[in-house]
């Protein structure tokens, strides 16, 4: 009955560490998952500025060659 008790204990301890280090795993992704995110949103914001200066220069072109 002790080697029983003593291996529940064991067991225990080591479940334990396994999800603390899961947590600890699950917070790092989560953080890198919100920089992704992040460098996202700057990219949408540059290509909208980009597709618009596009659109400003062709307008200018087409303006310059009906002079």
């Amino acid at each position: 009955m002790k080697t029983l008790l003593k291996l529940v204990v064991i067991g225990t301890f080591l479940l334990s560490f396994s999800c603390r280090e899961t947590k600890k795993d699950d917070a790092e992704t989560e953080a890198m998952i919100e920089q992704i995110e992040a460098v996202e949103s700057d990219i949408d914001n540059i290509s909208e500025d980009v597709d618009a200066k596009a659109e400003a220069l062709e307008a200018a072109i087409k303006e310059l060659d009906s002079i």
